[in-house]
């Protein structure tokens, strides 16, 4: 709702002061249908105007309801066309009573180009879980952090060689040799 006098959202009479459980419950349960149905723009019709959205898969923090509609079209849902997102625990609320956390799970099958950073399609299935926290300004979303387990994701697209692996092992004594090297130079400093 824009209020027109001042040309911005009115955030303030949507709802009570701090949010509840239900409230918690209820707009999760609309953004992961938003998510579910493929709906960019209805998942950035719950953000707040100004909105930050910090992703992972995007390479910079999204600022902006059209940075997050982008985001889901051109990122999301084109590296994972069948993208579905389960609630496995939570919400929980904050103390502040503005904000909330979920543990989720996202799967869906890689077809599409995760880009950024360039990883090319698996065709295979992607699973992987997200700790999401999310600060609301009225009933809208105003921050959304994603954290997520990128080595776990990384090894599942065959960007990082399986735990335990003759790669892994390479890779372990290129990261000792860089190290080491890291720290004769800082020595000569």
């Amino acid at each position: 709702m824009i209020a027109a006098s001042q040309g911005r959202e009115d955030r303030s009479n949507t709802m009570p002061q701090n949010i509840d459980a239900q409230f918690a419950r209820d707009f999760l349960s609309r953004l992961h249908e938003a998510v579910n149905a493929h709906d960019a723009a209805q998942v950035a019709a719950l953000c707040c105007e100004d909105v930050i959205w910090d992703d992972p898969a995007a390479s910079a923090p999204l600022r902006g309801r059209d940075a997050v509609c982008r985001f889901h079209q051109e990122t999301m849902f084109r590296a994972l066309p069948d993208v579905r997102i389960d609630m496995i625990d939570g919400p929980y609320l904050a103390l502040d009573g503005k904000s909330i956390s979920a543990r989720l799970r996202i799967s869906g099958t890689m077809t599409g180009p995760l880009d950024p950073p360039g990883f090319a399609p698996t065709g295979g299935p992607l699973v992987f879980e997200t700790a999401e926290f999310s600060r609301f300004e009225g009933n809208l979303l105003s921050r959304h952090t994603v954290i997520v387990d990128m080595l776990g994701l990384a090894r599942q697209i065959g960007a990082v060689p399986p735990a335990g692996g003759f790669g892994e092992r390479v890779g372990l004594w290129g990261q000792h040799m860089a190290a080491l090297l890291g720290r004769a130079g800082s020595n000569k400093r």
